[in-house]
């Protein structure tokens, strides 16, 4: 008895709410329709949007993490690079050193020929000089021997006596 009057009381039971069924069921399918709509044409592409950006942000943070290891490994290589340079231009400073070492001392020995050569030749030039001077006194003497002696005998001397005078002259000296 209390079933009967129970499945009484629930068949009223929506009308004491004011809910009726067959509006109930029309805003149903109303509000599946929406929300299929809204699903397929705005939450599934929105969806897909922001799974393409998340792939897109992925690929961008690939691209930005293998541009990073790129440019250390190009740094490193610039480095080694830099390194080998800075070593090739020590070596062949080393080596300018060196050839301009030997061109000096080449050069010194050149400079210290040369200033033998013009000591010799000054020297030389110094001895034909002297001589030439000596014969010019030699000549001199000779001739004031020749004159003196002239002077003293009183005699008239012939060229052939300033001759004998003055080889006699120049000998004794």
């Amino acid at each position: 008895m209390y079933t009967s009057i129970l499945a009484a009381d629930l068949q009223d039971l929506p009308a004491q709410f004011g809910l009726h069924v067959e509006a109930f069921i029309a805003h149903l399918l109303a509000f599946i329709i929406i929300v299929s709509v809204v699903v397929f044409f705005g939450i599934k592409p929105v969806m897909k949007q922001l799974e393409e950006r998340r792939k897109r942000i992925e690929e961008g943070e690939q691209m930005h993490a293998r541009s990073e290891r790129e440019l250390a490994e190009v740094k490193a290589r610039g480095e080694v690079i830099m390194n080998e340079v800075h070593d090739k231009a020590k070596a062949e400073l080393e080596h300018a050193r060196q050839v301009a070492g030997g061109i000096r001392d080449d050069l010194a020995a050149k400079a210290a020929e040369e200033a033998k050569l013009i000591v010799d030749n000054a020297r030389r030039q110094a001895e034909i000089d002297a001589r030439r001077q000596e014969d010019a006194l030699r000549s001199k003497f000779a001739e004031l021997v020749a004159s003196a002696t002239s002077q003293v005998t009183g005699k008239v001397l012939s060229d052939e006596d300033h001759r004998l005078i003055n080889a006699e002259a120049i000998r004794h000296l």
